[in-house]
């Protein structure tokens, strides 16, 4: 029995080895086929043989043969190879061209993509550089390069930006003036070139909710960026197309996002920008993004060609300014914010704290009544802070109270109703 158990293991390398072998006989023989019909296909058609370079790929001419190989359906023009639907209107490389014609590309950035669709005519789709050209391509499609249509977004006339910044915000008259002033500029000079604006607070007092009512007042779309934490250049300047998996920095892809060259951005949380990084400073790549005399030709490492920044609107929020660059500093226009009084905050909580906290915990319109001298005792002896967090956190406590007192009470009106 101890021989018959040591002979089993050597039946297995001979078991193995016959398997490669199969394998081995079936790739050749799927070789010499392939061999065999891609080189009797050209001389049916008068083609010269395979030893002419001037002959496409080996794997496009099978794609392109005709008949097709038997057992496999005719070729329905793949879009991705020259030899099935390259040509094709709907193909990818045509549907890239209209998409580029059509994205009012400047000149820098019309040669080179006329060079990069030159080489992607004649790149192999199993390229490893394929899907990178292509992205690239997508990419310069994509980004709003041209200025906005004259005419298409009329200016917003200063009454209605007024009006909606004193519906979202109650207070703040120097910010509010200030983005008045900076829509007047706009209205006489035809353009949004300016200076940059830096909100600079204690936390909860709205810097970011002013943002986006900023941008609903100049009627333009918005997206905002945090930066808070950001320890490499390549986040804000993009990455070399070297790489594996590069993308464009944080301003791009904001940009992209928004769908137009005249957008709102805000950087939130300026003032925390990681420092002292192996990976570069993002705080001096972002010297060029916030100078206005210099972002009309802003360089992002992933484009490689100049992208206009001057019709952008930044607007940075921090919390103190000592850990902000000088450099960078001295190019935003500085906003400083302070807390709100006890009347303001009774005003707030009124008009936007308490209807957004009675909407959220489900209850009916109404059915809290909260009046000035309830607000003020809340305010005084709770919620001794310069923004308004804590004083939303104590209106849900009571919110939450009195929803549980609710279904406590529907639940026994229940109970009672059955038992009768």
């Amino acid at each position: 029995e101890e021989e018959e158990e040591e002979e089993e293991p050597a039946d297995e390398p001979d078991t193995e080895g016959g398997l490669v072998e199969q394998l081995q006989g079936m790739i050749s023989g799927l070789i010499s086929e392939i061999e065999r019909q891609v080189q009797r296909e050209p001389r049916s058609r008068g083609v010269p043989a395979l030893g002419n370079t001037t002959e496409p790929p080996v794997h496009f001419r099978i794609y392109a043969s005709k008949p097709p190989f038997a057992g496999l359906p005719p070729p329905m023009g793949m879009p991705f190879l020259p030899g099935g639907g390259g040509d094709d209107e709907d193909g990818e490389i045509p549907t890239l061209e209209r998409r580029l014609r059509a994205a009012r590309l400047p000149v820098e950035a019309e040669e080179v993509v006329s060079r990069e669709l030159r080489r992607l005519r004649r790149m192999s789709p199993m390229h490893s550089e394929y899907s990178t050209l292509v992205d690239y391509l997508e990419w310069m499609a994509d980004l709003p390069w041209g200025p906005p249509v004259k005419g298409a977004q009329p200016p917003v006339p200063l009454a209605t930006a007024r009006a909606q910044l004193d519906a979202d915000h109650f207070a703040m008259e120097k910010v509010k003036q200030r983005v008045l002033e900076f829509l007047a500029v706009c209205h006489l000079r035809g353009d949004t070139k300016g200076s940059i604006l830096c909100m600079l607070g204690p936390p909860g007092i709205g810097k970011t909710s002013l943002g986006k009512s900023i941008a609903a007042a100049l009627n333009r779309p918005f997206h905002r960026v945090s930066v808070g934490g950001i320890h490499s250049e390549a986040e804000v300047r993009g990455h070399r197309r070297t790489y594996v998996g590069a993308l464009p920095g944080l301003i791009l892809q904001a940009i992209k996002k928004c769908g137009a060259s005249n957008c709102v951005i805000m950087l939130d949380e300026i003032d925390k920008l990681g420092r002292h990084s192996y990976n570069g400073d993002p705080s001096s790549a972002l010297l060029e993004v916030l100078d206005p005399e210099q972002n009309a030709a802003f360089r992002d490492h992933f484009l490689a060609v100049p992208f206009n920044l001057s019709q952008v609107l930044f607007i940075a929020t921090a919390n103190e300014m000592e850990p902000i660059p000088r450099p960078l500093r001295d190019r935003m226009e500085v906003l400083e914010l302070t807390g709100y009084t006890v009347d303001d905050k009774v005003q707030i909580a009124l008009r936007h704290l308490l209807p957004k906290q009675v909407s959220l915990h489900g209850l009916p319109a109404g059915h809290v009544q909260l009046g000035d001298r309830e607000l003020d005792h809340l305010i005084s002896g709770y919620t001794r802070e310069a923004g308004v967090r804590e004083l939303e956190r104590k209106i849900g406590a009571l919110c939450r109270a009195l929803a549980a007192n609710v279904s406590a009470a529907a639940e026994g009106g229940a109970v009672a109703a059955e038992g009768e």
